[in-house]
């Protein structure tokens, strides 16, 4: 049975702009972003590999098994590749339609926890106007799967306890099997906790709990079956160490001591207002207004503890973290305040909106337009100023309440104009195509290659290389290969391989320079650093060293 219905309320007008317009705000920088390193270039990275070499039950990166995250985003990046053809702006498409999904999937929820239409629409506008959403909505990463599938856990949850509960226990298995795909067990507890505290805050459940549980018991088991055929034919086809991985390490070594990412367990805590700007500071109190519905708000709020805090605690404790972690956490903070603005006990105030769109457009201003190239950082300080335009035309609101409509749209576009500064002003700095496709003639030349330090794949998908670049990171080995392959390539980001060296080809790459050198220069220089420090080296075998064919 459906939680009773709250009466509409006047906290927020029924009219005014869709939340469908926001794809119009998130469309131009999924045409005009080039893939970031490392995450993005990685990932597609693997997405190519699997495309190139029609083996999609193990995903690949510079040679070796990718044991860092499940395969479905990558299923799923190839299935949208088979109707478009392999571009990066289809993988970013693929990622915006997922964040859009989660829209219809958050509604369907707000109404099944018994909100209005106003409290319903107020939500969506929450959602779509937090920083984390406008960043993130066509950001190749998994963390935006993992939000819809979780919104489809949750919304599941409430029919679980129903009388018609079959439907909802397939939907619920399906939607956390999938998220396991997507990015593993993190799945489970981002989607399931409400449904493990669900007698606390759903009535019936309360009533029949063992039934409940019972019933959450074969949706867990349904989803690890889900999943579970692949992981175990992937571990078999990669062998004992992919499968130590995808099994153990994964998991397990994310939560006590991370192997990436490594932060204390207080640095969500700063992060969370951040990312729910200009939400965290913009609302205040409007004064209480009554409602018919008292059980509804309860039930809600309840929920909302449950799908939020213990997640939210446990995701601090793990020592890995990033701020897109939090992102299927955050639609729940969205109902509290949704339910809060449609029946009027909130409002959005306007001169704060103005105040943090003033602070971005100062940031993008002076920040970007000095960290650019001077020929074009005029396109930074533009964008700047517009973002500072934006901020001035709600001034006159500074006394009035604003529509949560208007303020999420004006967010969308300070975003997408903070995206636009980037690509005029820093982009080149991340943009490996050039050296990219110098590497794949390279390549189709069977010159011989080495990626001197971590590569993680950076070449991969924009030189649509069809053949892994061996890498090495210690200085001996580096200059072994280079005396072995005097006719060779060394190419790195690192300036410390390529000391004094002059390169045959170079380019700007994040702080520093990613940089292409003969392996004979390279040779030279490292074996006289490498003697400086050890003075006396064992030579090296005579085989070791071979011309070049």
């Amino acid at each position: 049975m459906n939680p009773p219905v709250a009466s509409a309320s006047p906290g927020v007008e029924s009219g005014g702009p869709s939340p469908w317009l926001a794809a119009l705000l998130l469309l131009p920088p999924v045409f005009s972003l080039q893939p970031v390193p490392i995450d993005e270039t990685r990932y597609l990275a693997v997405a190519w590999n699997m495309h190139l070499s029609g083996q999609w039950l193990v995903p690949w990166v510079d040679g070796a098994p990718y044991s860092d995250k499940p395969p479905l985003l990558f299923w799923l990046i190839n299935l949208i590749w088979s109707v478009t053809g392999v571009h990066a702006w289809a993988a970013r498409l693929l990622e915006l339609l997922i964040a859009l999904g989660t829209l219809p999937a958050l509604a369907s929820l707000g109404r099944r926890l018994g909100m209005d239409r106003a409290a319903v629409r107020a939500t969506l506008w929450l959602w779509l106007g937090c920083a984390a959403f406008a960043t993130y909505a066509d950001v190749l990463l998994f963390d935006m799967l993992v939000t819809l599938c979780t919104l489809l856990a949750w919304r599941s949850t409430l029919a679980l306890a129903g009388s018609r509960w079959t439907g909802g226990a397939m939907v619920m298995a399906v939607a956390l099997g999938l998220g396991i795909l997507a990015k593993g067990p993190v799945a489970l507890l981002a989607g399931g906790a409400p449904a493990l505290l669900a007698p606390w805050w759903l009535p019936s459940a309360r009533a029949h709990p063992s039934g409940f549980y019972l019933r959450l018991l074969g949706v867990l088991i349904a989803a690890v079956l889900i999943a579970l055929p692949w992981a175990l034919a992937a571990a078999h086809a990669g062998g004992p160490r992919y499968a130590d991985d995808i099994f153990l390490r994964q998991t397990m070594g994310r939560l006590t001591h991370s192997f990436a990412h490594a932060r204390p367990w207080w640095w969500y805590l700063p992060m969370l207002p951040l990312m729910l700007l200009p939400w965290s500071a913009a609302l205040g109190r409007a004064g209480a207004t009554s409602t018919t519905c008292t059980d509804a708000p309860s039930l809600l709020h309840r929920f909302v503890v449950c799908a939020f805090l213990p997640s939210f605690v446990i995701f601090s404790l793990v020592s890995g973290k990033q701020p897109h972690y939090l992102l299927p956490l955050l639609p729940a903070l969205a109902l509290a305040g949704g339910t809060r603005l449609g029946t009027g006990r909130w409002r959005v105030v306007g001169w704060r909106v103005a105040l943090i769109q003033a602070a971005i457009g100062l940031a993008v201003a002076l920040g970007m337009g000095w960290l650019a190239v001077p020929a074009v950082n005029a396109g930074a300080i533009i964008c700047g100023g517009l973002i500072l335009a934006l901020a001035l035309s709600l001034v006159r609101y500074r006394a009035h309440p604003l529509q949560p409509g208007t303020v999420a749209l004006g967010m969308l576009a300070t975003l997408a104009l903070c995206k636009f500064a980037f690509v005029l002003s820093i982009e080149s700095r991340y943009d490996v195509r050039a050296t990219a496709l110098r590497v794949a003639q390279a390549q189709r030349a069977d010159v011989p290659l080495l990626f001197a330090g971590a590569q993680d794949g950076l070449l991969t998908f924009a030189g649509r290389l069809t053949r892994p670049i061996p890498t090495a990171r210690d200085p001996a080995k580096v200059a072994a290969w280079a005396w072995a392959h005097p006719g060779g390539w060394v190419i790195s980001s690192d300036d410390s391989y390529g000391g004094t060296a002059t390169p045959i080809h170079q380019q700007p790459y994040r702080g520093g320079r990613l940089a292409i050198w003969h392996a004979s220069d390279i040779a030279a220089g490292l074996d006289r650093r490498l003697a400086t420090r050890n003075p006396h080296p064992e030579k090296p075998e005579p085989q070791a060293v071979r011309p070049d064919r």
